[in-house]
């Protein structure tokens, strides 16, 4: 008897356009860990890089309106790397994340270009509001992002900093 996955992933859920354009985004990611040119093998050694992987494929189901291939990929993305990045939120180009075990991008999030989470992150929903984080932000370990809130592009998030309000571009945020 042959070995199932409980995990489904159907790779032919999206043509040969989709795959490419999916590689193309991807590969910018992939030069936030590494200066070489794109080595699929190279992908296992970082989890965040696996996990951002594992978004845009279902990201890119989910706009096509395949959810049900978006939820087996985000799943198999989560299981292997304790990451959790839902397809629904809207992840900008050049996207990176540090160690990022625990770290969670609640569902209709927005996050800009250039943007770097550290582990064990939560960015999420409070009172049906979603945060949007612009580009060229850093958030470190242990930040709480909840609400509809704005953190201004080329901000600064510390370490274990709970946030429900917004905060203008080049803030510094460490209350």
């Amino acid at each position: 008897m042959a070995e199932k996955s409980i995990y489904a992933p159907n790779v032919d859920a999206l043509n040969k356009f989709e795959w490419k354009e999916i590689i193309e985004t991807f590969n910018l990611d992939y030069l936030r860990y590494y200066s070489s040119k794109l080595d699929f093998d190279n992908i296992k050694y970082f989890p965040g890089l696996l996990a951002t992987l594992f978004y845009r494929i279902s990201r890119r189901l989910f706009l096509a309106g395949k959810e049900k291939d978006a939820l087996e990929f985000s799943s198999l993305g989560f299981f292997l790397t304790s990451i959790e990045l839902y397809y629904s939120s809207e992840i900008g180009k050049s996207f990176k994340i540090n160690h990022g075990a625990g770290t969670v991008v609640g569902s209709r999030t927005y996050i800009g270009e250039s943007v770097t989470l550290h582990h064990n992150i939560t960015i999420g929903e409070k009172n049906q509001g979603r945060a949007k984080i612009m580009s060229n932000v850093i958030i470190y370990p242990g930040a709480i992002v909840v609400g509809d809130v704005t953190i201004g592009e080329s901000s600064i998030v510390g370490a274990n900093v709970f946030i429900d309000k917004s905060y203008s571009n080049n803030s510094i945020i460490v209350k």
